[in-house]
């Protein structure tokens, strides 16, 4: 279906000119499509008539079905008298700051995601869950930092986020954010599970969820995904004994549904990767840093994929093709270098370079696998609060 034009739409010339040699209202739509958020921004000052155009709903679509790139969302502070902070929306194929959207909270971090929304969380309070849309700036978030069934945890213990999930229900259109709570006690502590949904207003609300069925990593980023309105989870293998009678190996995923709001079936990982590891070639998987930068997972492109670091020979990057079948294919196998134990896979490129995080040194590298070569894209703020963000930059 050919898009709406501007004169069909409303049966002016929005390019505010008449007679020989004139632009048609067609061909100007046409060529407003195929210019960058950044500059029709810029744009939008030039005349009424403009800005009418490229702020209404049915070009903006058109807009961001022509400009699919996605970009990366990173934190920013500027030091100064008035020290200010916010989200960065950068070009990853130039590295350029395309937007900027200033925050009132401070001190806050981006979840990993890969949505038409950024996740901030902590800020104003370690318990705060915050959705930004960074074409409008508008934010959402509940209207108590906790659910009321654990309300009373906060006055008699002390609570923290261990990790938090944010993702989007494709089917419904809803944005909901699943948490992990540490509670400490005397006598230990135990882990709590949230849901939330972000209903538009700012009353949204958490509400109480039974845990998965075995513990999780929900300490680390690199150990959980969303995916199509599905949190993936590592199994953790804190006692690889209580996993191993429950028939769960290593490399096995616990997945939960936002829409139903409930854990789903455990899914297996690629047999290599269960066989790595109970053949007793590394390490047991556990809460300490060095294991699970050996295993983590991700979300290349809407794949759910493993990445499993073989020591001193490859970093594997597994493909789930069928989640019915189970089955995964071993797509990338990329030669080993001593860097790679803080290297994590972000995005797959039309050309098929990799871009990768490279954690020792807070800066994005490009892996081409045509060349087996690298190289340096540009440094980040905090490698640990970045998501790549795929909505437009038009409101």
């Amino acid at each position: 279906m050919a898009s709406p034009t501007p004169s069909k739409r409303s049966g002016k010339d929005p390019s505010g000119a008449s007679g020989a040699g004139a632009l048609s209202p067609d061909g100007l739509y046409e060529i407003l499509l195929r210019l960058p958020a950044k500059d029709l921004c810029r744009l939008r000052g030039v005349c009424r008539s403009w800005r009418s155009l490229t702020s209404d709903p049915l070009f903006i679509k058109d807009h961001a079905a022509r400009h699919t790139r996605p970009f990366l969302a990173s934190i920013f502070v500027d030091h100064g008298e008035d020290e200010s902070c916010g989200v960065s929306i950068v070009d990853l194929s130039s590295g350029d700051v395309v937007k900027r959207i200033r925050t009132r909270d401070k001190d806050f971090r981006l979840q990993r995601t890969y949505l038409d929304r950024v996740c901030m969380v902590g800020g104003r309070h370690p318990l705060a869950v915050t959705a930004l849309d960074p074409a409008s700036g508008a934010t959402l978030g509940p209207s108590r930092d906790i659910s009321v069934e654990h309300e009373d945890l906060l006055e008699r213990r002390y609570v923290s986020m261990d990790s938090c999930a944010f993702g989007k229900v494709s089917s419904t259109g809803e944005y909901k954010a699943l948490r992990f709570l540490n509670v400490g006690s005397p006598v230990g502590s135990q882990q709590l599970c949230e849901v939330m949904t972000l209903d538009g207003s700012n009353h949204a609300q958490w509400r109480r969820k039974r845990g998965p069925p075995l513990p999780v990593c929900s300490i680390n980023k690199i150990t959980s995904v969303v995916i199509d309105g599905i949190v993936y989870f590592l199994f953790g293998f804190f006692d690889p004994y209580k996993y191993l009678k429950r028939m769960i190996k290593p490399g096995s995923i616990a997945p939960f549904n936002l829409k139903t709001e409930e854990w789903m079936p455990t899914l297996s990982g690629p047999e290599s990767v269960s066989s790595y590891y109970l053949g007793g070639n590394k390490i047991t998987i556990s809460r300490s840093p060095e294991a699970v930068e050996h295993l983590s997972i991700t979300n290349l492109n809407g794949f759910l994929v493993i990445v499993l670091l073989v020591h001193c020979i490859s970093m594997d990057l597994w493909f789930l093709m069928d989640v019915e079948k189970g089955l995964w294919d071993k797509k990338y196998s990329i030669r080993y270098r001593s860097d790679y134990r803080r290297a994590y896979p972000l995005l797959v490129l039309d050309d098929e370079r990799i871009i990768f995080i490279m954690q020792s040194k807070d800066t994005l590298i490009s892996y081409d696998p045509k060349t087996d070569t690298y190289t340096d894209m540009f440094h980040l703020q905090d490698y640990r609060s970045i998501g790549i963000y795929t909505g437009s930059l038009l409101s």
